[in-house]
């Protein structure tokens, strides 16, 4: 009696069989490859927005430290002016003790790929203030100088139309407080 109950129980018990297993397999490959393809996705969308962020600080980085040195020009002078405008470039002058002072503000394009505003302080070298930094544009009119950054970011987007680069644009309008 004990053999038929174990004959009974192995006859009336199924494995799996081909067809099961093979949609199976193929329903864990297709829910793999869509999930995959949708972290891909996250992933890549993470790196366009961690590029916008790092354009749009250094362009407000830029912005805030030239809008602080215009408005400080001229500090301490008398008789002389306190700024001058190119469309390019920007010179500040200012009194330090008892010495004249002078920032310069503009593009260097020694790397095509790669443009930089450039600070120079006096007869120092000059450096890198802010990278991928497109344009700069100034205009004065009065007391009143507008400053334009056009920031972009630091590599192409073969998604994105035209040059293959984001850019962003900040403008300012600054009094001069000092002398001109």
């Amino acid at each position: 009696m004990k053999s038929e109950i174990n004959k009974n129980k192995v006859i009336g018990q199924r494995g799996v069989g081909l067809v099961e297993l093979l949609i199976a397999v193929t329903l864990t490959v297709l829910i793999g490859a869509v999930m995959l393809e949708f972290y891909i996705s996250q992933h890549n969308q993470f790196l366009v927005q961690e590029g916008i962020s790092d354009m749009q600080q250094n362009a407000r980085f830029a912005m805030d430290e030239i809008t602080r040195n215009i408005r400080i020009a001229g500090y301490g002078l008398t008789g002389s002016p306190s700024i001058t405008v190119g469309s390019d470039t920007l010179k500040i002058y200012y009194k330090n003790g008892s010495n004249v002072d002078s920032i310069v503000y503009y593009i260097s394009r020694a790397n095509p790929l790669h443009p930089n505003l450039m600070k120079k302080i006096g007869s120092s070298t000059a450096q890198v203030y802010a990278e991928n930094i497109d344009s700069l544009k100034f205009s004065q009119n009065g007391k009143l100088v507008n400053v334009r950054i056009v920031a972009r970011e630091d590599t192409k987007d073969d998604h994105f139309t035209g040059d293959k680069y984001r850019r962003r644009i900040l403008s300012s309008n600054v009094k001069v407080r000092n002398n001109i």
